[in-house]
């Protein structure tokens, strides 16, 4: 997971109620991408969402403590291409903009997740 580094853009998320939001909403939408949802089967719903949120203040610089595995370790197993991780960065983008999220902020987030790809693609 990339490191927070000196960036801080926790607080334009909506800090922790607003993470909390926007990961709510984007495993909902997530469930209901019919390119996504078959990987969900069987996955701790309440344990992913948490996972998320903590990688999000992580990496907005919300002060937090990322306490799950490695991307690479969590997601080994799931056989993830391009276009799956793809269709989930549309579904974040998603989930920002119905919590007003400004697009400023948003291509930050983004920017700072995008690395993970190398560890979430695995075909």
């Amino acid at each position: 997971m990339p490191e927070a580094g000196p960036v801080n853009f926790y607080q334009d998320l909506g800090g922790k109620a607003g993470v909390a939001a926007i990961v709510a909403d984007f495993v909902t939408i997530m469930l209901d991408d019919k390119r996504l949802n078959a990987t969900f089967e069987g996955v701790d719903l309440d344990r992913l969402r948490s996972k998320l949120a903590e990688q999000i203040c992580v990496v907005s610089g919300g002060g937090c403590k990322y306490t799950g595995k490695s991307m690479a370790e969590s997601h080994e197993d799931l056989k993830s291409t391009n276009m799956q991780f793809n269709a989930s960065v549309e579904n974040l983008q998603l989930a920002m903009e119905r919590h007003g999220v400004p697009n400023r902020v948003q291509n930050r987030l983004l920017a700072r997740l995008a690395p993970t790809q190398h560890d979430i693609v695995t075909r």
